[in-house]
């Protein structure tokens, strides 16, 4: 009669198996998350492709002008509405409107209309102001009909000089991240803090500071949510992704030039 041995795994055998899927863990683990932000930077650069095809096709509709950034706040707040609630109809999708690395979806108003809330917006318009006194941040009112919008928004496809060179929309600050309309970086949940601004960029010309986020309830630049940077499109519709690190006290490198923003320079 033979007796038949079992062989089975020593404790050694077993931690080092262990400690083999432990490594195999700790360096796939992050190129997973990398490829996951990957597909989402891929989606977003989508979202404002097309949103930027929708923009020049609502511009051929209505008189080669760019979409204004809102119409109706001379009304009420029920019926003022906003780019876009405009390009709604060329875009057949509100989740365009959100990045797919921001969790806020696009919520709309209720009541006497249904228009968006611009709060909820993941992305920025280009309206930046001249430096008049009008538009001066803090005293003056930039949607004041004496001040002087140099953006694209609400401009003549003509009147912009470099269109493949001028900003159109931009990664906007998220609400989870929202810096309270201070002048340094401090976090904040509340969905009022850019309430006005989340929807449009509309610093004032030499009055800004493009290592911040946003200076007096006036957004600054593009949020650097992929990748450590952020995806713009530009006014001829095409999109782009560029790097804008991060500084531990808050401030942020990169970024872009003020010419990028002003609609009819030389």
């Amino acid at each position: 009669m033979h007796i038949v041995s079992k062989r089975a795994f020593t404790l050694i055998e077993l931690l080092v198996v262990i400690a083999i899927i432990a490594i195999l863990a700790a360096i796939l683990f992050p190129v997973f998350a990398q490829a996951r932000a990957k597909a989402r930077q891929t989606a977003c650069l989508s979202n404002q492709k097309q949103i930027g095809l929708g923009a020049i096709m609502y511009a051929q509709d209505n008189d080669e002008t760019f979409v204004h950034t809102e119409w109706g706040g001379d009304v009420d707040d029920a019926h003022e509405y906003y780019w876009g609630d405009m390009l709604a109809p060329y875009l057949k999708n509100w989740q365009i409107l959100q990045c797919p690395s921001v969790t806020q979806p696009v919520l709309f108003k209720t009541g006497v209309t249904l228009y968006s809330r611009q709060e909820t917006y993941s992305y920025g318009i280009n309206d930046i102001t001249d430096n008049t006194a009008a538009c001066t941040p803090g005293s003056g009112d930039p949607d004041s009909p004496d001040c002087n919008h140099i953006g694209v928004a609400k401009h003549a496809m003509a009147a912009v000089t470099y269109l493949a060179e001028t900003i159109l929309i931009a990664d906007s600050v998220p609400e989870a991240v929202d810096n309270g309309g201070v002048d340094a970086f401090a976090p904040s949940s509340n969905p009022t803090d850019l309430g006005h601004s989340r929807h449009e960029i509309n610093w004032q010309l030499g009055h800004r500071d493009n290592t911040f986020l946003q200076l007096n309830r006036q957004q600054q630049d593009g949020f650097p949510l992929h990748s450590e940077g952020f995806i713009y499109v530009l006014a001829d519709g095409h999109s782009k992704w560029r790097k804008r690190g991060h500084y531990a006290n808050g401030a942020y490198s990169g970024g872009t030039k003020d010419e990028e923003w002003i609609a009819s320079r030389p």
